[in-house]
C-alpha cells in the first residue's frame, strides 16, 4: 500500500501502535550514511499477528518525481522507533538503524531481529546472505521477481539501481513492500529452523551483539586526516623512488603493475606475492616493496581519507555474517587488516584519539591455546597456563627444538597443520617436520583425542557444538579433518562475542567508548583521565569465562592505536604505565 498522503500516513501510525513490533526495511541513495547517502522511502510490513490483519506499506520521502511525504514527517515516526519494549525486525538491520538514526539525530531504542543474523546461526555455509537469494531458497522460488522488474524499469530509464530515487514512487513501492514481506516470511522459516536446532536463545543473544557493533560503527574511529595526507605523499615519493631503481636494473621504463611486463622481464608466468619471494630476479625484492607501498597508498592512506565523515572519522562495516566462524570481519575500510608492529607503514598512528581522550586496546594472551587447553584437558597444556608458564618454552624443552619451531607448532596446531606446511614455517625439511609433529601428539596426547572426537562428531552429526552451543555446521568430507580448528576459532570468536556485549552492556553511558573488533582486540576510547578506573573492569570482564584454564587479557594505552603504553598492575590491582611513559 503506497502511502502518499497525511491522512494515509496518519492511519498508518495508528496501525503500527497497535502492534509489538513491525518489519522494515528502507530504500535509500546508496549504501553510506555517513557520507551524503539518505533514505528516500521506508517500506513496513505488519505481519497477521499482534493484534490485526497482515497490512504492508511504502512511504516515500525523496523521490525525484511522483510525490513524496514531507521528510519532516519521519520523525512523527520517532515515538515507536525509541521504544525500547518495541521490537525492530530487519535483514542486515544495522543498515536501516543507521540510516533512520541519521535522519532523526538519536540511535534507535527497539529491540533489534535480524533475520540474516539467523539465517548465518541455521547455516554459516550459505553461499550468499542476500535476502532474495534465500528467500527463494527457503520461501518462494519467485522472491527476485519484483526487483527483476523494478530493474526492467530503471534499465527502462537508462538508470541503474542506485538510482532508484529518480523513479516515481509508485514503481519502487512493490518492490519495497516484497522485501519487507520477504524478511517476515524468511524469519519465519529460519526461527523454525533455530528452534529445531536448539538455537533461538543464542539468536537472542547475537542479535544483542549486533547492537555493540552498531554502536562502534556509528561512533566510529577519528582519523589525523593531516597525517593521512603526507603519509601519502611519502608513500608516492617512495613508490617513484622504487619505480625508478627496477628501471635502471632493466634498463628501460615499464609499468609495476602491468603482469604482461612482468612475466617478460622475470621470465616467469607467476608474479603474485609468493612466486616473487622464490625468484631470484633482482627486481622481484623491490616489486614486493613497491607493490606494499602502492596498497599503503590506495588503500589505507588514501582510502581513508576518501571515507572520513564530516568530523573525521570512519565508520567501517563490522560484519556478523562474514565469517564461518562467527568472527567478525570488517570493510569499508577494512581495519582488521592494518599493518601491525611495524615501522614503515604506520597505519595504527593514523587512528587518534580525540582530544582530552585517549585509545586503549585490549586483547587476549593466547586465547587460542588457552581454549585448546580447556578442551583437551591434557595435563601438559594444563600445567603450563595454570602456574603461568611460557608455553613456547615449555614445548622447546619438551620436543628439543628451537623456541622459535616451538611457537610455530603450538600455533600451527591449532589449524591442524601437516608436516608439508610445517617444515616450510620452521625452514626444515618434510620428515624433521613430522618427526616433530610426532613427538608432540605423542607427549601432549590430548589434543589429537580432541581432534579426533570433534572429527567423530562431525561425521555422525554434521555438526561441532561450541562451548556456548553454537553449531558449526560441517558437511564437507573434505572439511571433517578441519572440525577440531573449527571448534577452536569458533569457540575464541563465541568469547569475543561474549566480552563486547557484556562491555557494551557495562560501558553503555558512560563516555566509554568501543570503536573496534579486531579479531581478539578489542579498541576503546574514553576520557584521558578515566583510563585506570577502567581498566580492570574491561580486564576482568574479558578474563571472567571460568574455563579450566586462565584466559588473560593485556591492556595497552595511548593517543593513538599505533602508540601505546603497555597496561599492568601493582601488588594492590591498581593499573600502571612503565616507568617514564607519558601519555
Amino acid at each position: 500500500m503506497l502511502v502518499s498522503t497525511a491522512e494515509g500516513y496518519r492511519a498508518m501510525l495508528g496501525e503500527l501502535e497497535k502492534r509489538p513490533y513491525m518489519v522494515c526495511d528502507l530504500e535509500t541513495t546508496g549504501l553510506d550514511p555517513w557520507n551524503g547517502d539518505r533514505l528516500i522511502g521506508v517500506s513496513i510490513h505488519l505481519p497477521d499477528e499482534g493484534g490485526g490483519d497482515a497490512r504492508t506499506y511504502y512511504v516515500p520521502f525523496r523521490h525525484e518525481t511522483g510525490g513524496n511525504l514531507p521528510i519532516e514527517e519521519l520523525h512523527r515516526l520517532r515515538p515507536l522507533l525509541m521504544d525500547p519494549d518495541r521490537v525492530f525486525v530487519g535483514f542486515n538491520a544495522k543498515f536501516d538503524r543507521h540510516f533512520l538514526a541519521r535522519e532523526l539525530g538519536e540511535p534507535i531504542r527497539n529491540q533489534t531481529v535480524d533475520v540474516m543474523l539467523a539465517a548465518h546461526l541455521a547455516n554459516e555455509n550459505e553461499p550468499t546472505f542476500a535476502l532474495k537469494a534465500l528467500g527463494a531458497k527457503y520461501v518462494d522460488p519467485e522472491a527476485g521477481q519484483a526487483e527483476a522488474r523494478l530493474m526492467g524499469l530503471l534499465k527502462s530509464q537508462g538508470l541503474g539501481k542506485q538510482d532508484m530515487h529518480q523513479l516515481p514512487p509508485k514503481w519502487v513501492a512493490p518492490y519495497a513492500e516484497q522485501d519487507s514481506i520477504l524478511t517476515w516470511q524468511l524469519g519465519q522459516n529460519r526461527q523454525a529452523e533455530l528452534e529445531a536446532q536448539g538455537l533461538l536463545g543464542l539468536w537472542d543473544e547475537v542479535n544483542i551483539y549486533s547492537d555493540a557493533t552498531e554502536a562502534m560503527e556509528r561512533h566510529g574511529a577519528l582519523v589525523d586526516p593531516a597525517k593521512c595526507a603526507e603519509s601519502l605523499i611519502m608513500a608516492k615519493d617512495k613508490q617513484a623512488e622504487i619505480h625508478q631503481q627496477m628501471v635502471e636494473m632493466v634498463g628501460h621504463d615499464f609499468n609495476p603493475a602491468s603482469v604482461p611486463q612482468l612475466r617478460e622481464i622475470l621470465g616467469q608466468q607467476a608474479t603474485d606475492r609468493e612466486a616473487l619471494a622464490e625468484c631470484k630476479h633482482p627486481i622481484a625484492k623491490l616489486l614486493l616493496e613497491h607493490r606494499a607501498w602502492s596498497r599503503a597508498a590506495g588503500t589505507y592512506y588514501q582510502g581513508f581519507m576518501d571515507r572520513l565523515d564530516g568530523n573525521n572519522r570512519l565508520h567501517p562495516n563490522l560484519k556478523l555474517t562474514g565469517t564461518i566462524s562467527g568472527r567478525l570481519s570488517c570493510n569499508k575500510p577494512n581495519l582488521q587488516a592494518l599493518p601491525r608492529g611495524d615501522d614503515v607503514y604506520k597505519v595504527r598512528d593514523l587512528v587518534i584519539a580525540p582530544p582530552g581522550h585517549v585509545l586503549m586496546a585490549w586483547d587476549w594472551s593466547q586465547a587460542e591455546l588457552r581454549l585448546l587447553a580447556h578442551y583437551t584437558l591434557d595435563p601438559f597444556l594444563l600445567d603450563a597456563y595454570r602456574n603461568n608458564k611460557d608455553i613456547h618454552q615449555e614445548t622447546s624443552d619438551l620436543l628439543r627444538i628451537p623456541r622459535y619451531q616451538a611457537k610455530r607448532v603450538n600455533f600451527g596446531i591449532v589449524y591442524g597443520i601437516g608436516p608439508g606446511s610445517l617444515a616450510k614455517q620452521i625452514d626444515s625439511t618434510y620428515g624433521e617436520a613430522k618427526a616433530i609433529l610426532n613427538r608432540y601428539h605423542k607427549m601432549i596426547p590430548g589434543v589429537r583425542r580432541l581432534s579426533r572426537l570433534a572429527e567423530d562428531t562431525a561425521r555422525k552429526t554434521g555438526r561441532v557444538p561450541m562451548w556456548t552451543g553454537r553449531l558449526r555446521h560441517i558437511e564437507d568430507e573434505e572439511e571433517m579433518h578441519k572440525a577440531m580448528s573449527n571448534l577452536i576459532q569458533g569457540g575464541v570468536a563465541e568469547m569475543m562475542r561474549v566480552a563486547v556485549t557484556r562491555l557494551h552492556q557495562t560501558l553503555e553511558g558512560t563516555g566509554v567508548h568501543m570503536i573496534l573488533q579486531v579479531h581478539d582486540e578489542i579498541l576503546f576510547e574514553l576520557p584521558e583521565d578515566e583510563w585506570a578506573k577502567w581498566s580492570p573492569v574491561i580486564r576482568d570482564t574479558m578474563q571472567d569465562f571460568g574455563f579450566a584454564v586462565p584466559i588473560l587479557a593485556d591492556g595497552k594505552v595511548g593517543r593513538s592505536w599505533g602508540a601505546m603504553h603497555h597496561i599492568s598492575f601493582d601488588n594492590e590491582d591498581r593499573p600502571v604505565l612503565p616507568k617514564g611513559a607519558v601519555l
